[in-house]
């Protein structure tokens, strides 16, 4: 059952993706029967999308122990450079937001004022050119907040807002919607500046020592006890905050019972303003306009999350349009596309036929690195399709009895 729902297996198929074993299961049986060697570079060829989790029988948490396989190899035969440069980039909050600043900085001879890279830099092959890939936000989210940071009258919540790093260097445009229909619903929003990336890009590398550094700093950049909750706009950042710091401290306990309560705070923007907030349909303009969802991955399996997108979208009056492999990974998996640049491609292929077979012509999601990908591939293959941030079009489709109340 794991190999038949697991994408990549969809995609290489058979032997290539196990030795004798084959699916995830195989990944992790490889490591234990047939050694390290077998299993080194097998155990890189998970998504971490959770499929295989979600349909097993036994209820085993098999990307979860894959990831500790590959960590495990790593201590044993030492760690690859890539991964260690990440982790040290990325447990250094100021070098990885000052590299992302120059970055914005130097990328104009390869955007040519467009919102893409037109020329994928030298360290990229041609392989991944199957998307387009964003340019960098001229001013990030950070830069922006003081300005944009509301102030509502009697706030009936208050919350953390976290970014993550692709919204707040890529697609900041997106906080900014969220804040804007949060703070017409009275809530009292911060912004915590030491707070970083998430962590989850280390731990799929498996750098576990570096996920622990970067999970320390944004549970303390991020106090709880301040906050009614942590809301953020990346799925993928939510249930690593959530189920990933626990997993993260297992063997620290003091660090696990903070982290749990930490992770108990964390809600996606949707699950916020259909469970916390709920929001009607009066607080919506009925947009009628044709629209399909891509679930991500880390929101429907992650965090058991199917309602609310959904819910939110009825509630907007969308004419929604159901795609029959809404669940289905987009290919992204952070890391992941940029170490197997073709097999994510066919995922991406398979997955943008299926959005297009719907006849909408928006495809809305609940994660940042899904509309990098969907965006970014819809864009190389010269679809008539809008990928966005499901913030964006529901802040557009507010009334303007909402727009004067929180005027007043």
């Amino acid at each position: 059952a794991c190999a038949n729902v697991c994408p990549v297996y969809r995609m290489v198929g058979g032997h290539q993706y196990g030795h004798i074993y084959i699916g995830a299961i195989g990944l992790i049986s490889t490591y234990f029967f047939h050694g390290r060697d077998k299993a080194k570079h097998l155990v890189q060829n998970c998504i971490n999308c959770g499929a295989c989790k979600a349909v097993c029988a036994a209820g085993i948490d098999l990307p979860r122990l894959i990831k500790e396989v590959h960590a495990r190899i790593q201590d044993e035969e030492g760690h690859p450079l890539p991964g260690r440069l990440l982790a040290l980039t990325l447990k250094n909050r100021k070098l990885f937001h000052g590299l992302l600043r120059s970055a914005a900085k130097t990328q104009k001879p390869i955007t040519g004022g467009t919102p893409y890279l037109r020329h994928l830099p030298y360290v990229f092959s041609p392989e991944h050119n199957f998307r387009a890939l964003p340019a960098i936000a001229e001013t990030p989210f950070r830069d922006r907040w003081e300005n944009i940071k509301p102030a509502p009258v009697n706030p009936q919540y208050r919350v953390a807002l976290f970014s993550g790093c692709v919204q707040d260097f890529v697609y900041p445009e997106q906080l900014e919607a969220a804040v804007r229909l949060l703070a017409r619903h009275r809530v009292a929003l911060e912004f915590p500046m030491e707070q970083s990336c998430c962590g989850l890009p280390v731990q799929m590398m498996g750098e576990k020592a570096a996920a622990r550094d970067v999970a320390r700093q944004n549970m303390a950049a991020v106090d709880h006890r301040r906050f009614d909750y942590i809301v953020t706009l990346c799925a993928s950042c939510a249930s690593h905050l959530k189920h990933g710091y626990v997993q993260a401290f297992a063997d620290h306990p003091d660090q696990a019972a903070e982290a749990s309560a930490f992770g108990e705070k964390v809600l996606t923007f949707t699950q916020f303003a259909h469970r916390v907030l709920k929001l009607e349909p009066e607080a919506f303009q009925p947009s009628q306009q044709a629209v399909t969802y891509h679930a991500p991955c880390h929101l429907c399996r992650g965090l058991g999350e199917r309602e609310a997108p959904r819910a939110l979208l009825h509630q907007a009056g969308f004419d929604f349009k159901p795609a029959a492999e809404e669940e289905t990974c987009c290919g992204f998996g952070g890391t992941y596309s940029g170490k197997f640049p073709e097999i994510s491609s066919q995922i991406l292929k398979r997955k943008l036929d299926d959005v297009n077979a719907t006849g909408a012509d928006l495809l809305v999601t609940e994660c940042p690195g899904c509309v990098m990908q969907l965006r970014g591939g819809a864009e190389r293959a010269g679809h008539r399709l809008a990928v966005r941030h499901i913030a964006e079009v529901l802040c557009d489709c507010m009334t303007e009895e909402d727009a004067s109340h929180h005027e007043e």
